[in-house]
């Protein structure tokens, strides 16, 4: 058919127009030409989409995504009550809680520039049966993975962005025992430990490896009330660890596009990206890491008709005494205030109590029960609601809607009457 076709092409193509025989003399319809026609053409092979990358940016053009980064996800698109948190709380779980996933160690030369991971918590990247890789935290004495663990998901019932945590037992055939110290002794891996996969929000926006948003640089935001509240998840929290690196700002994955002949990021967001040292009190260099006694005793307020907050500031922290334009960094508005208790507040106290189990939060020592640390935080939650505690008005707000620059006020030197 497709040669009775080509020549009757031919053929017309040189007949005179008067003497051009029609379709229907030779039984050929205009439907069997185009197919024949599109037959006959090479066809490409469908090119693989490549995932879009922002790649590193200039100073400005960072800066530029950190004014438009939004913290929280809007009110129409979550529905908390009805979140699971015994399955887990993302739509698509890739993992459920405790579940044993087996997979095939990257060594450390292949997974990391440098060969060497950042910061101190032990982690290593392992490919799984698919192909897909990711990165793992380990360490049965690692109170990390509980903290994590409970903030993201804590964070992700309230509408707050972060990276999705995952609570798994880890196979691994060919990993040393110890990754992140020492690949000298592989296959060594106990299997079926406990171990958190980390799968990242999206791709950071950043100029330099690594440069993350230190508190000092939010005030660049827009949206002051948001900003504002980042501040405060980290002091309720006791994230001491709040150096630049440990906050993102960030592109969900759905959010990259191509503009221009280059791929740009529609919808910026700012989040707290390592919360390892969370939920605990002060020590001399950190808080202490899932810690009940600390936290319990750890004010939230440092000043609470001012609605300064408290953190200690340690060596590693960006959230200081002032931003570079004298604004208190531990102060918030009333407007913060009350997302934070309108957002913290989703969440019942069975769902809580499912968060801190799938933490393995009672696991940590001294012991104590899921139920009592899910009462813990409805404390906290409730002294942001009231500062004063009982003696609380009933109309209480805090100074100032937006804490405005140069709301800074040094404190009184203790030694100034002896100089």
């Amino acid at each position: 058919m497709h040669k009775i076709i080509i020549s009757f092409l031919t053929l017309a193509s040189v007949t005179p127009a008067a003497a051009q025989v029609s379709f229907e003399s030779l039984s050929v319809s205009a439907w069997e030409i185009k197919q024949a026609s599109a037959e006959n053409i090479p066809q490409a092979s469908p090119a693989k989409l490549e995932k879009l990358k922002l790649g590193l940016l200039s100073k400005a053009e960072r800066d530029e995504y950190v004014t438009r980064a939004t913290v929280f996800r809007p009110e129409s698109e979550l529905n908390t009550a009805a979140l699971d948190f015994k399955a887990g709380p993302y739509p698509k779980m890739k993992y459920a809680p405790e579940e044993l996933v087996t997979c095939n160690y990257i060594p450390m030369k292949d997974a990391y520039e440098g060969g060497v991971p950042n910061g101190m918590t032990r982690k290593f990247k392992c490919r799984d049966a698919k192909g897909k890789d990711f990165k793992v935290k380990y360490g049965e004495d690692n109170a990390e993975l509980m903290t994590e663990v409970a903030a993201s998901w804590i964070y992700t019932g309230a509408g707050i962005y972060t990276d999705r945590m995952y609570p798994v037992r880890l196979n691994c055939p060919d990993c040393p025992s110890d990754p992140f110290k020492s690949e000298r002794d592989p296959g060594a891996w106990k299997q079926g430990q406990i171990a958190v996969i980390e799968d990242k929000l999206g791709e950071r926006i950043e100029y330099a490896a690594n440069s993350g948003i230190g508190f000092d640089e939010t005030h660049l935001m827009q949206n002051r009330v948001e900003a504002e509240a980042l501040a405060g998840l980290a002091m309720l929290f006791g994230d001491t660890d709040n150096k630049a690196e440990n906050q993102a700002v960030a592109c969900p994955k759905d959010e990259v596009v191509l503009e221009g002949g280059r791929a740009v990021c529609r919808r910026p967001v700012a989040y707290l990206q390592d919360m390892g040292v969370s939920f605990g009190g002060r020590s001399i260099y950190h808080n202490r890491r899932m810690h009940f006694r600390k936290w319990k005793n750890e004010d939230v307020w440092d000043n609470p008709e001012a609605c300064i907050m408290r953190l200690n500031i340690v060596r590693t922290s960006s959230l200081r005494e002032k931003d570079s334009t004298r604004r208190d960094m531990h102060q918030i508005g009333e407007q913060a205030r009350q997302l934070l208790i309108r957002r913290l507040s989703l969440l019942s106290r069975s769902q809580l109590v499912d968060i801190f189990n799938a933490a393995r939060a009672p696991q940590r020592a001294p012991e104590h029960s899921a139920e009592e640390w899910a009462d813990l935080f409805l404390k906290k939650v409730d002294t942001l609601r009231r500062p004063l505690g009982n003696k609380t008005p009933a109309n209480f707000a805090c100074p100032y809607s937006v804490v405005p620059p140069n709301s800074y006020v040094q404190p009184p030197d203790p030694f100034s009457q002896y100089n």
